[in-house]
């Protein structure tokens, strides 16, 4: 049965990542894991560690938000939204890492 009208076809509309993008996102996501994992265990970044862990997981959080979660394809609205509540979360936990930053490497040196 036929609809009427003038509509013309079209094609179905993608929502999301076909499965081999999505093989492929967590594949990098893996990547960047096991990258984490080197620099915390095998690699001695010394104060660089805690700011290169905290980008690597930026990036790792960005990417399942936008893709797994489909903020990606939402109004801009609710990006902006998400991205600044981010950006608000980013900013308080830099500051209590450098507000505490003396109690944690006393701690961790056996002070």
């Amino acid at each position: 049965m036929s609809h009427g009208g003038s509509h013309a076809p079209h094609a179905q509309e993608q929502h999301g990542l076909t499965p081999r993008q999505y093989i492929g996102l967590g594949l990098a996501l893996t990547v960047i894991t096991i990258v984490e994992l080197g620099a915390s265990l095998w690699v001695d970044l010394g104060d660089l560690l805690i700011p290169v862990l905290i980008v690597l997981s930026a990036v790792k959080f960005i990417a399942v938000v936008a893709f797994f979660m489909h903020l990606y394809y939402e109004p801009q609205l609710l990006t902006r939204v998400f991205v600044g509540s981010f950006v608000l979360a980013t900013g308080v936990l830099i500051a209590l890492l450098a507000l505490f930053w003396t109690d944690i490497t006393d701690l961790l040196n056996g002070v």
